[in-house]
């Protein structure tokens, strides 16, 4: 994520984490609420791609901080 792009902050960093925490909860709670299966599988991709961005970020605050989220 910072090789090519922005390098976030510390506080930028744990802001970004918290944020996508957030959002994927939502998620999962629309996701478990619908009724609609195609609606349902749209929630379901966008937390498959969730999952792969929080391991990114993971990984490049770890890289650039030596900083562990949770």
């Amino acid at each position: 994520m910072s090789v090519k792009g922005i390098q976030p902050i510390v506080s930028e960093y744990h802001l970004l984490w918290e944020a996508l925490q957030h959002y994927q909860e939502r998620l999962e709670k629309f996701s478990s609420m619908s009724t609609d299966e195609d609606q349902q599988l749209k929630y379901d991709e966008k937390l498959q791609d969730m999952d792969g961005l929080l391991r990114s970020i993971k990984l490049a605050a770890k890289n650039d901080y030596q900083l562990d989220l949770k």
